[in-house]
């Protein structure tokens, strides 16, 4: 089977699944080759086996090894939160390594405007262009020109535990409302419905960015984030009152607030909680060796709102997870060679192992690949529309403005009102 799009022109723990491909060489002359010893620092997010990308990183560097043995990759990993920290500070210091994973977006818009990150387009030909799906470069293609290669396709879901709704007689949701009634039934006969981390505050934003789209409409929220608009809209306060009506009904754990997401992941693997809202690359998390709960789940999008303008179809993520390029490598021809390997690579690895959708045109054996990514596909392939994660499209502070924010409303120390106005000082 070859993937060559799944419906998209716009995170993260799972399954260390051991990858099955054939690696692809990218189309490069034995002049563009270069052949001298070189040593290339790698900085990513993808070192806790855990990680639903873990084996597929780890085989296309040893693949890339093997057919490079003059380009050693040195790799250095940090946790998601504390690297996206850590590669912003390196960032304003001119301290970027060789190569690095970025997020396309306002995320790295300040890398690009500092003149931090290579622009590749003299290294990107037609042939390897058209090996990519539509889209696959939108969110790294900056004032014309292209500053990363993506590899996977990212969008948020709501995972459901088939077994645990049909034990209580109810249906998974397709509406707003729905979920209501769902969150209430199970809180009434002990069971706690949703999970999230409250100290990985990113994965309390996908649920509030979903809820935000299926009220506002993917236009509104992207013009909105672009300062092109207001929160003061109300749509936006009607998201933040359902957001805080979900809280106040006990849909999230008690002690949330101090759980990792790793932590907060367990009850639902173990066949505890019926639903978890989050990426895509949960679908490697459910087929993890430790998860409970294989073959019991099922995907859909997050349910809709009777009075919103985001349709059923329409979706948080996009093609955004990248690798860039420090403009000041020295090894510019090397990097960039390592960098077309490893996403064209990475796309048909993490793929296989339900970690992301292909941003490239891979060719796989779909058996290789667990239901729950193949639902994903399927699903994404209807969609009308795709809309960043508010804290990749956000520049800069107003990230943490809108993240420590959100983090006050999921507790409870701010309302849905003073929560709008903290996201309206964006525009101050």
């Amino acid at each position: 089977m070859i993937i060559s799009s799944i419906g998209c022109s716009g995170g993260n723990s799972g399954n260390n699944v051991e990858p099955q491909g054939d690696t692809q060489t990218p189309q490069v002359s034995e002049t563009d080759t270069p052949q001298e010893e070189v040593e290339l620092t790698f900085w990513h997010i993808w070192g806790a086996e855990t990680d639903a990308s873990y084996g597929a990183v780890k085989k296309v560097i040893a693949d890339f090894q093997k057919e490079y043995p003059h380009i050693k990759i040195k790799e250095d990993t940090t946790e998601n939160e504390a690297y996206k920290t850590k590669i912003k500070a390196s960032a304003a210091a001119n301290e970027l390594p060789d190569i690095f994973s970025s997020w396309g977006g306002g995320f790295s818009k300040p890398f690009i405007d500092s003149g931090r990150v290579l622009a590749i387009d003299d290294y990107l030909d037609d042939a390897t262009k058209s090996r990519m799906v539509n889209g696959a470069l939108t969110n790294v293609t900056y004032d014309g020109k292209v500053y990363g290669l993506t590899f996977g396709l990212s969008c948020g879901a709501l995972f459901c535990n088939k077994e645990l709704f049909e034990e209580h007689n109810l249906e998974i949701p397709e509406t707003y409302d729905e979920l209501v009634e769902v969150v209430k039934a199970f809180k009434a006969k002990g069971v706690t419905p949703m999970t999230v981390s409250g100290k990985d505050i990113w994965t309390i934003a996908m649920y509030f960015d979903a809820m935000a789209l299926k009220s506002a409409g993917g236009d509104k929220v992207t013009s909105t984030l672009l300062k092109q608009g207001s929160f003061k809209d109300p749509e936006f306060l009607n998201a933040a009152e359902k957001f805080a009506e979900l809280v106040e009904l006990g849909a999230f754990p008690e002690g949330a607030a101090g759980l990792s997401k790793d932590e907060s992941d367990i009850p639902f693997l173990e066949g505890k909680i019926p639903m978890l809202f989050n990426g895509s690359w949960t679908a490697g998390t459910v087929y993890r060796d430790d998860s409970k709960i294989k073959d019991k789940v099922t995907v859909v999008g997050f349910p809709v709102f009777a009075d919103g303008k985001g349709g059923k179809n329409d979706f948080t993520g996009g093609a955004v997870d990248c690798i860039m390029v420090n403009a000041n490598t020295k090894h510019k021809e090397a990097a960039t060679l390592f960098q077309q390997y490893f996403c064209e690579n990475m796309a048909r690895e993490t793929y296989l192992a339900g970690a992301y959708l292909p941003a490239w045109k891979v060719e796989v054996d779909e058996s290789n690949i667990n239901p729950v990514t193949v639902e994903l596909a399927k699903l994404t392939s209807e969609a009308t529309g795709f809309t960043l994660w508010w804290d990749t499209l956000l520049e800069g502070e107003d990230t943490q403005i809108y993240l420590n924010s959100l983090q006050e409303l999921f507790l409870g120390s701010i309302t849905p009102e003073e929560f709008i106005d903290k996201l309206q000082s964006m525009y101050e």
